[in-house]
């Protein structure tokens, strides 16, 4: 059976099918894990991002297969993926922005392989790092810590979906640490970030795990 195929529809302009729409980029696609209880959402996702493909979990299958469909939306001629979750605020233009950050991250991190996340949070604990991040332009963490937007080279996706299926935690964002971790993979977040985070009372955590005041700790479109 095709790994694409699981009950959960890829939705593009509203026609559910069961395959998904090849980028026109080559550094760079995206595709977006949806729930139907945040379809108002669908709407804004649509305009910042434009005809990528959306995993929605109308079977309710749960929160890690809906994550693994919509990695394998990827696009083959792109470099890297990412997955967009349904909670998030999308910066204006955020493909070309995001292609630029990843032409940065490949800069700074040299010849290592490396993921990216393009949403940091607003975590106390985590304040001095992001003002001196704020600083120099990105971050560099060992875990992407947040979910709602990380970015993987294409070319690791089948063996990070292979190896999280053997992962038992609820959380999509935790087996990918642990690939992250088994692999040595550290990530880079642009400082602002490009994604900003719904708040608990507009989108309640799916696996009950309601979290920090869920917001960027700085936003490109309207930075601190």
């Amino acid at each position: 059976m095709d790994e694409r195929k699981s009950g959960i529809h890829y939705v593009i302009n509203k026609r559910k099918v069961l395959t998904t729409k090849t980028m026109s980029h080559n550094i760079l696609s995206i595709s977006v894990m949806a729930h139907p209880s945040r379809e108002e959402y669908f709407p804004h996702l649509k305009e910042q991002l434009g005809d990528v493909p959306f995993s929605i979990d109308y079977e309710n299958l749960g929160v890690w297969p809906n994550c693994r469909n919509a990695w394998l939306s990827y696009d083959p001629k792109a470099s890297f993926h990412v997955v967009i979750q349904d909670d998030a605020i999308v910066c204006n233009n955020f493909q070309e922005r995001a292609e630029e950050v990843i032409n940065n991250a490949s800069r700074v991190m040299g010849d290592k392989p490396f993921a990216l996340s393009f949403y940091y949070g607003n975590k106390k604990e985590f304040a001095d790092e992001a003002n001196r991040g704020l600083e120099q332009g990105y971050v560099v963490r060992s875990r992407p810590g947040w979910g709602v937007a990380i970015c993987l080279p294409t070319t690791v996706i089948h063996d990070m979906v292979k190896e999280c299926d053997t992962f038992s935690e609820p959380q999509d964002d935790e087996r990918i640490t642990r690939f992250l971790l088994n692999h040595n993979m550290e990530v880079y977040f642009p400082m602002p970030s490009l994604i900003d985070h719904r708040t608990t009372n507009e989108t309640p955590s799916l696996v009950g795990d309601p979290g920090e005041n869920r917001c960027a700790f700085a936003f490109v479109d309207s930075p601190k």
